[in-house]
C-alpha cells in the first residue's frame, strides 16, 4: 500500500530557488531517507510533508488521504506524524514521561501515562520515566525523543537530521538501536540526512536531491552500484577520475582494459570513474601486469585506503580489507572489477 504519495510538487523558496517533484512514493513500514548536500529542498520536503509549509502546487497524500492540494490543507495536529528534530525538542522542565506524554492531550491522565510508560518501554527507557532531560546522554535524549514521536500511534514519523548532534561512537549504536526498533514496529519514517553512510545504514529507499529536484531515487545499492550520472556516483562514495579511451566496447584505461555495456556509446577518448574498491590488488608477478606503486597506507580498521602511483604518475586511491595491507614502497599488480566503474554521456 502507497503510505506517503507527493505528486507535481512545486515550492518556491526564494526568486533564485525552487523545489520540484514530480513524484515521490512511500510503502507502508518503508524507511526513506532524503539525501543531498545543503540547501537541497530535503528538509523544505519534509516540513512540507508534516504540514508546517504548504506547496504552491502539486498534492501531498498520507495513506490516501489529501492533506495538501486542490486547495485542501490539513493542519500539522491532524495529520498523525510524529516528529523528531535535531535538538530533540525535550521540555528540560518535563519529566522523561511527562515529555513523552505531552502530546496526548486527547486522553486521560491514567491513558497518558500508560501510553506515555508504554513508548518509554518500547526504546528501552522505561526505568527513566521520572529522570529529566540534562540527566541523560544524548543517546538517550534521542531516544525519549522517539519514543514521544511513537506515542500518539502516528501514520508517519518524520525524522530530521535525527543523528547530527551525537559523537560518532554513540552515533552508530544509536542508529543500529533505532532502525531495529523501527522495523520491528513495523514504523513508517520518512528522514533527513545529509550523510551518504547514514542513509545507506538507515534506508530501504534513498531519494537523492540536488538543487530542488530528485535527482535518483531507488535502494541503497542501486544508487551505490548503478548511479545514473557522476553527481550521484561521487555523492555516494569515493571515486577516482581516469582518462579512458572507448575502442569495439572496450574502455582503455591506465588501470588496464575493462568491457564495458556503456563503452559503445562513447567514442575515443573520455573519462571513466572508478570507485576504490574496483581496484584489486596483487603482487606484482608478470611485467605484463599493470603496476602501481603503494606511496600512501591509512589503516581505517576493517579496510584500509591505499593511494597508488601509476606509471604516468597518476594517483588513484584502492581500497582493501586490512589484512590485506599492502608495505609502502611496494609494487602491485592492478586488475578491475567492470562493476564499480562508470561512464557516463556528456
Amino acid at each position: 500500500m502507497t503510505h506517503l504519495l507527493l505528486s507535481n510538487i512545486h515550492h518556491r523558496l526564494s526568486e533564485s530557488f525552487s523545489l520540484q517533484i514530480e513524484r515521490l512514493e512511500m510503502k507502508d513500514g518503508e524507511i526513506l531517507c532524503l539525501l543531498g548536500p545543503s540547501g537541497c529542498g530535503k528538509s523544505t520536503t519534509l516540513r512540507m510533508v508534516a504540514g508546517l509549509e504548504s506547496p504552491v502546487k502539486g498534492n501531498i497524500l498520507i495513506r490516501g488521504h489529501l492533506v495538501a492540494g486542490e486547495g485542501r490543507f490539513v493542519e500539522p495536529e491532524d495529520r498523525r506524524v510524529g516528529l523528531v528534530f535535531q535538538d530533540y525538542a525535550l521540555f528540560p522542565h518535563l519529566t522523561v514521561a511527562d515529555n513523552v506524554a505531552f502530546g496526548l492531550d486527547d486522553l486521560g491522565k491514567s491513558s497518558r501515562k500508560r501510553v506515555s510508560l508504554a513508548a518509554l518501554e518500547q526504546v528501552g527507557l522505561a526505568n527513566y520515566a521520572d529522570k529529566y532531560p540534562h540527566m541523560l546522554s544524548g543517546g538517550e535524549q534521542q531516544r525519549v525523543a522517539l519514543a514521544r514521536a511513537l506515542a500518539p500511534n502516528p501514520h508517519l514519523v518524520l525524522m530530521d537530521e535525527p543523528f547530527s548532534g551525537l559523537d560518532t561512537v554513540l552515533k552508530d549504536q544509536v542508529r543500529e538501536n533505532t532502525f531495529r526498533l523501527l522495523k520491528e514496529t513495523g514504523t513508517t519514517v520518512l528522514m533527513v540526512t545529509h550523510d551518504p553512510e547514514e542513509a545507506m545504514r538507515m534506508a530501504d529507499k534513498i531519494v537523492l536531491m540536488k538543487d530542488g529536484q530528485i535527482i535518483q531515487q531507488g535502494t541503497p545499492a542501486e544508487l551505490y552500484s548503478s548511479p545514473v550520472n557522476e553527481f550521484v556516483a561521487s555523492f555516494l562514495g569515493r571515486v577516482n577520475k581516469v582518462p579512458a579511451r572507448a575502442v569495439d566496447g572496450i574502455l582503455e584505461t591506465e588501470l588496464g582494459q575493462v568491457a564495458h555495456p556503456q563503452a559503445s556509446l562513447a567514442i575515443g577518448e573520455c573519462e571513466v570513474l572508478v570507485r576504490p574498491e574496483a581496484i584489486r590488488l596483487q603482487p606484482l608477478r608478470d611485467e605484463g601486469e599493470v603496476p602501481g606503486k603503494a606511496i600512501f597506507v591509512r589503516n581505517l580498521g576493517p579496510y584500509c585506503l591505499i593511494d597508488l602511483e601509476l606509471p604516468s604518475g597518476r594517483l588513484v586511491t584502492a581500497r582493501a580489507a586490512s589484512v590485506l595491507q599492502p608495505e609502502v614502497g611496494e609494487t602491485l599488480s592492478i586488475t578491475l572489477d567492470r562493476r564499480q566503474v562508470f561512464l557516463f554521456e556528456n
